[in-house]
C-alpha cells in the first residue's frame, strides 16, 4: 500500500487517541523528559548543599566547648 492510497478519513487525530490520555485508575508512570530530569538533578544538588550546610551548623552548635583558663 502506498501513502497516497491511504484515506484521510481513516487517520486518527491526537485528540481522539484514547491510549495516550491518562485516566484516574491508570497506573502507568508518566514519561520523564530531559526537562524533568534536569529539574530533578537541580533539586538533588540543592538538597545535597543544604544538608552539608546543616551538618556544618550542627558541628558548630554541638561542638565541645573550649576550655578557657
Amino acid at each position: 500500500m502506498k501513502l497516497m492510497e491511504v484515506k484521510v478519513d481513516s487517520l486518527q487525530s491526537a485528540k481522539d487517541n484514547e491510549y495516550q490520555q491518562a485516566k484516574k485508575e491508570d497506573t502507568r508512570r508518566p514519561r520523564l523528559t530531559l526537562e524533568h530530569l534536569g529539574k530533578l538533578r537541580k533539586m538533588r544538588e540543592i538538597r545535597k548543599l543544604e544538608n552539608e550546610e546543616r551538618k556544618e551548623l550542627f558541628k558548630r552548635i554541638y561542638a565541645r566547648p573550649t576550655e578557657q583558663g
